[in-house]
């Protein structure tokens, strides 16, 4: 997909503002449509085996086509309609329904999710719970927002649960044993993980052999650090928005995850 007029390299901060309110508004217009499909809807499989249904198409084609009328030179890359490997400029990546199992399922943790990548770096995220009717938005510097309230993880005491696979639970057990955490999968859906990680209501999510993708990781991430929270990579050096290995986390959990990245990088070598 090739933007009509060429990328331009970046968005004022009014522009972003003006992209951020576009979007909720779209994910918001589809909120009824969700919640009356949830739990009710067929869907297909994609050739990496993940569901699909024609609802997360249509989100996806909605918000392209709507920021397409206000912003035409920045291009909108989603899930369904792809993107290539290799980017540049300011440009949006949209997951129009994350945790599509849970939206098949009638669980409420699946979200709407886009994020905003400029100077080679997460601008601006927008995440949705239609199901709760919450909206979090973060922006680069300016903190994250959850239905218009700031989010302070500084502030919030360290949760006693946090979000892991099943076959990382012992080896993380013995890791931060000092801190009392118990372990849980959670429901599906990173995006609302990383909500529950902003809000303080977990400690932490551990993306260790994660199979998404940048759109799936990305607003979260954003949305995580903007809270006062921490985003420490397990198999990079240094987090990117590309990062697919990262431990997203309260920050009172980032001196002991940083004295345990040797073991976590063990972790995240081993094969399923």
């Amino acid at each position: 997909m090739n933007p009509p007029h060429g990328p331009v390299s970046r968005l004022s901060a009014d522009q972003i503002d003006d992209a951020v309110l576009i979007i909720q508004d779209v994910f918001r217009h589809f909120r009824s449509h969700l919640l009356e499909q949830a739990g009710h809807i067929s869907h297909t499989s994609k050739e990496d085996g993940s569901p699909v249904t024609d609802t997360d198409i249509e989100v996806e084609l909605r918000l392209q086509a709507e920021l397409a009328r206000r912003f035409p030179d920045v291009p909108v890359f989603g899930e369904e309609t792809g993107y290539a490997a290799h980017l540049s400029g300011a440009f949006w990546l949209v997951d129009p329904i994350d945790g599509t199992k849970s939206f098949i399922e009638g669980i409420p943790a699946f979200t709407n999710m886009a994020v905003l990548i400029q100077d080679g770096e997460a601008a601006a995220a927008v995440i949705y719970n239609p199901s709760h009717n919450d909206m979090f938005i973060a922006r680069k510097g300016s903190g994250a927002y959850k239905n218009g309230a700031r989010l302070d993880l500084g502030a919030i005491p360290l949760p006693s649960i946090a979000l892991c696979k099943t076959c990382f639970m012992d080896d993380l057990d013995v890791m931060f044993a000092s801190k009392g955490i118990r372990y849980e999968t959670g429901d599906p859906g990173g995006g609302y993980g990383f909500t529950l990680v902003a809000e303080g209501l977990v400690a932490a999510r551990f993306q260790l052999h994660g199979n998404g993708y940048t759109h799936d990781y990305a607003p979260g991430a954003l949305l995580v650090r903007e809270a006062g929270g921490s985003i420490i990579p397990i198999k990079d050096d240094v987090y990117t928005y590309e990062s697919r290995s990262f431990v997203a986390c309260h920050p009172e959990l980032e001196s002991i995850v940083r004295a345990n990245l040797h073991a976590l990088r063990d972790l995240e070598n081993l094969k399923d």
